[in-house]
């Protein structure tokens, strides 16, 4: 391969290579600005209880409801929290998890928290993995969240989480009001439990074969009178924990009850839905309705209009193929200096009159192309223009006698010299009328084609 053939190949891989990279740093950034659909994903994520409930016959509502202030909304609210502290702010989380794999991995305020139980009936899944767990999607005791950090609510009496128990734990979940077994046993590993004082706090509705109490309903914690329902292990109901032992069928058996026929909504937003339409229309849209259009989901679509702006402002700055030929140009160039010479000599000469016989010429043989046709028999140039005129007059009246008056100023070398150019506009006027008259646009003649 010559040398140029290998410049020419490089330079060819060269934009490919850059697209690439482009695509590739696009496709992480739409990764990482996603963490939310990631841990939903992950082993400690609920994707996968969506689909199971589902597939059992309860209802899952995907977008988030309509939620008016005062009001209940008919939906049993399903809220894994990831947040070992709602009453600690972000900034403040970061700060003490430096260096150190993140027990909170989304940030709820207490306010937010407040706004979701009081909205609609609400399921609370309390955290138990750190964020190790995500990426390794294996239990391990270094990936588990001490139950002493997490307080959740930063109440004194509220409900704490204690541990029952280490590696897998098989054991039955009952009834705490009828003794009765729901289901089957459950698999957990490192199970946790709400501790003795949620006797105080809560009510237990659920327990762990006597080893503590895993669902709870806990009621006025804030004497408001708010209450809802606390679960104290995701892995009865996340993506991981679904597949151990009988955990599957205890989850439809324990949430059924609490939907009580009403859809499920998996709640993974961090922000209060609800609408305050005292003293307003409720149709009413603000400006926080229109910044939903740039969370996720949505936010990946704008990502992507960014990545393809990108991409084509890039590629329309690039020339489209190789930059014509030195040959080339010098020909093009070659033609054009040939005709303005030409020009000027028949202006110098005062051969306009040559001039205008040839333009004449050259639309009339236009229109024999098209008036006439390929199949004509042979004729004379003056008998051609005749015959051009008859038809043109058969179809057009009017357009073909101005066709003949302007030839017959034009034809011929009596006229003078400022008649002829005097002519040639209502020439042209007639020529263009007679081109849509036979369908066809106007176009350049090219005498010297003919």
């Amino acid at each position: 391969m010559s040398e140029r053939a290998q410049n020419d190949a490089s330079g060819n891989a060269f934009p490919l290579v850059i697209l690439a990279g482009v695509v590739i740093a696009g496709l992480a950034l739409m990764f990482l600005s996603s963490s939310s659909s990631r841990i939903e994903r992950s082993a400690i994520g609920m994707d996968g209880l969506a689909i199971w409930l589902q597939d059992q016959g309860i209802a899952v509502q995907k977008t988030a409801p309509e939620e008016i202030v005062g009001q209940k909304t008919p939906i049993l609210r399903i809220l894994p929290l990831y947040d070992t502290d709602l009453t600690v702010g972000r900034r403040e989380t970061e700060e003490l998890e430096a260096g150190s794999p993140r027990a909170t991995l989304r940030n709820l305020s207490l306010a937010a928290f407040r706004s979701k139980i009081e909205s609609a009936d609400t399921l609370v899944i309390l955290p138990k993995w750190r964020s190790d767990m995500i990426t390794s999607g294996t239990a391990d005791p270094d990936v588990l969240i001490p139950p002493g950090q997490m307080t959740i609510f930063g109440l004194w009496r509220g409900p704490t989480v204690a541990a029952a128990g280490e590696g897998f734990v098989q054991a039955p979940v009952t009834n705490e009001q009828t003794d009765e077994m729901l289901a089957g046993e459950a698999a957990l590993y490192a199970p946790r439990v709400l501790s003795d004082i949620v006797d105080d706090a809560c009510m237990p509705i659920l327990t762990l074969a006597g080893r503590g109490t895993l669902l709870a309903r806990c009621d006025d914690l804030w004497g408001e009178g708010s209450s809802f329902y606390l679960l104290s292990d995701p892995d009865l109901v996340d993506n991981h924990g679904l597949a151990n032992g009988d955990n599957a069928d205890i989850a439809v058996a324990m949430i059924a009850p609490l939907a009580a026929g009403r859809p499920v909504y998996i709640d993974t937003t961090t922000y209060a839905n609800i609408t305050d339409t005292s003293g307003q229309d409720p149709r009413t849209r603000s400006l926080a309705d229109l910044g939903r259009f740039f969370e996720y989901p949505f936010s990946l679509f704008w990502i992507g209009i960014v990545i393809a702006s990108g991409l084509a402002l890039w590629r329309g700055s690039r020339r489209f193929g190789a930059p014509l030929g030195e040959a080339r140009a010098l020909d093009m160039a070659s033609k054009a200096r040939t005709i303005a010479a030409s020009a000027r000599l028949l202006r110098l000469a005062g051969s306009q009159s040559d001039l205008v016989s040839a333009y004449i010429r050259a639309r009339m043989e236009t229109l024999d192309g098209i008036v006439l046709g390929a199949a004509r028999r042979p004729m004379a140039a003056d008998a051609i223009a005749s015959e051009i005129i008859r038809r043109v007059r058969h179809r057009v009246p009017e357009t073909g006698q101005r066709l003949a008056e302007a030839y017959g100023q034009l034809a011929g070398d009596g006229p003078e010299t400022h008649q002829r150019l005097a002519a040639l506009i209502p020439f042209e006027e007639a020529f263009q009328e007679t081109l849509d008259a036979f369908g066809h646009a106007s176009r350049p003649s090219r005498p010297a084609d003919r």
